[in-house]
């Protein structure tokens, strides 16, 4: 069985603040998300401006054990906040913050571990 990814394209909103986005993202975000079953890791990538013109963006990436998690991630997104107070309250602070540009999801295909193997010529 394979991992799951959600990949979610973020974009700055005029105004807002980067520090303070990247604050809520590994404080409250993080929090969120340790509560949710399945997750195994969530990450945050600056992406390079085109221009200094160009607003921020961030990739969001979410891995889950398998699709079964994400599926309930995407359902926790949809009913938490109706239910869990400090969850909406981060969601529409983030959504204050930044605007959703480009949503992926699939199968996480690992190309290269952390064991690497040694190849002939090369000194470690």
């Amino acid at each position: 069985m394979s991992e799951y990814c959600s990949v979610r394209v973020w974009q700055l909103k005029a105004g807002a603040s980067a520090a303070e986005l990247e604050m809520l993202a590994a404080t409250g975000v993080a929090e969120m998300h340790r509560w949710i079953p399945g997750i195994e890791q969530l990450s945050l990538v600056r992406l390079a401006r085109r221009s200094q013109a160009s607003a921020m963006r961030y990739l969001m990436i979410t891995t889950f054990t398998n699709h079964e998690a994400y599926t309930g991630w995407r359902r926790i997104e949809e009913e938490g906040p109706d239910y869990w107070e400090r969850y909406a309250s981060v969601f529409m602070h983030w959504e204050e913050l930044a605007r959703l540009v480009e949503e992926y999801s699939g199968d996480s295909l690992p190309l290269m571990g952390l064991e690497r193997q040694e190849q002939p010529g090369i000194i470690q």
